[in-house]
Formats: structure tokens, sequence, C-alpha cells
């Protein structure tokens, strides 16, 4: 994950922006190891050959915010940025390097978070979350998911990294005599937790879940907010959040009956 740490005669640049602080090792060496990338006069060179939009960057911490650090998932430009460096990330690893500090803040969010339930604490949650995060960034299906692409990364990340053994153990307990169980059991390593929550949703309308539960599961699988889905409807937060819990619940039993 990360590159080489060789360094130049190049004058080193004082930082644009704040990236995250942290007494863990792991984190510490990521920051480090950016500011090393940063010294490089190599990398913007680099950089700046991958033909991205606007003028030629005098630092890596200008791609990043180009494609939008820290100024939150509802940045549209960067978004269009941002699909392009990860566009960049399938072929070059400075790219996918890149890609992963811009989504640093979120990913280390969710390996905390994760942390104080997990076993190994948040080192190895945070180790875990980064290792799903590189994998994910190299393969990015950009064709059928171009927008919401940081928000993208940092959910699948979170989902192949403590929810997808978990519920495949859920799912093994309780659809043990289903036919749909080798499905479930054995996903490609290239689906995505996107693509799995379609599939279980397709299946969903197959068995008949009402449209009303299935428009709000398949909105918020989509990545959209639940004010945006209450204001859509007129209804309160509240209601949206009781919709879809009603909704999970009728299709747990719909997928038992079915079994």
């Amino acid at each position: 994950m990360l590159l080489g740490m060789t360094t130049t005669t190049a004058k080193i640049q004082q930082s644009r922006i704040c990236h995250p602080g942290s007494q863990l090792p792991i984190v510490r060496r990521l920051v480090e190891d950016w500011t090393l990338l940063c010294r490089r006069d190599e990398n913007i060179k680099r950089c700046n050959g991958w033909g991205l939009p606007g003028k030629p960057v005098k630092n890596l911490d200008d791609v990043l915010v180009r494609a939008g650090f820290n100024t939150g998932f509802a940045d549209s430009k960067g978004d269009r940025y941002l699909l392009l460096l990860v566009e960049c990330a399938k072929r070059d690893e400075l790219a996918a390097r890149i890609v992963l500090q811009r989504i640093l803040p979120p990913l280390l969010s969710v390996g905390y978070r994760r942390g104080r339930i997990v076993q190994g604490g948040a080192s190895e949650a945070i180790t875990d979350t980064l290792s799903h995060a590189w994998e994910l960034i190299r393969t990015y299906p950009i064709e059928r998911r171009p927008n919401k692409v940081a928000s993208n990364l940092v959910r699948d990340a979170e989902y192949f990294a403590f929810v997808r053994n978990s519920r495949r153990q859920t799912l093994k307990f309780e659809l043990k005599h289903s036919p749909d169980l080798e499905r479930f059991a054995e996903p490609s390593r290239e689906r995505t937790a996107k693509d799995e929550i379609d599939k279980v949703l397709i299946d969903a309308e197959k068995l008949g879940l009402l449209p009303k539960y299935l428009e709000i599961l398949r909105r918020l699988a989509d990545g959209e907010s639940y004010e945006s889905i209450a204001k859509h409807h007129g209804v309160a937060v509240r209601t949206v959040r009781t919709w879809r819990h009603d909704g999970i619940i009728e299709l747990r039993e719909r997928m038992l009956c079915e079994a």
C-alpha cells in the first residue's frame, strides 16, 4: 500500500491541508509516507501527466483539494475529479495512494467506531478498513457507479471489513436449507456492497415486498439521505427511519418464508 520513500533534492513544501493525526502507528506511517511522497518532484510530474482538469499542480495536496478533501460527500465538482483520479488508480499506484489519502478521514472514523466493538481494537479495525479500501480503489466499477465515489468507497470498505462475514453467518444459519445459500455464502470477489444489496432488493420485489419499502431501501442504498427522502414524501425523518425498519423486517420474514 505504501510507496517507496526515497528522498530527492526537491525543496520541502509545506502541506496545504491538515491531515489526520493519531498515536496509532498505522496512521502515523500513512501520514509520514504522504509527506515524503509530496517531496518528490517525480511524483508531481507523474501526476500532471494524467491529464486531469485544471492547471498543473505543484503539490499532491492540491490534488486532494480538487478531489474534495474535507469538503464533504456532497461536493459534486470534487466527486467528478475524484472519479477521474480513481480511473487513473486502476493502472497507477500513485493515483491509488492519492485516492486513499483523499478518503482517509472517513475511513479512520469507520475504524475508530468499529474498533470499540471488534476484537483487536481501533488499530486492527483501521488496518482492515484500509486494506479493503485499497483493493476497492484499484477495482472500482467506474461505469456502473460514477457518482458519490468517496461515499461508495468508504461504505464498501466498511461493508467488506465488518459486515459481509457476519451477514454470511446469519444467512447460513437462517437459510441453511435455501437453494440461494451458495449465492450468499460465496459471492464473487468483484462484487461490491451495492451489487449485493441490489440483488437482494431484486429478490425482494419478486417476493412481493411492498413498493413503498422497496423505494425507501433502494434510495438509501443509492446513498440518498433520510432528510432528502423525508422532504420528497413530506414526512418527518423519523417516519422514513420507521419505513426502513419495517421494510427490513418484512424483507427478512419474506425471505425466511421463501426458504
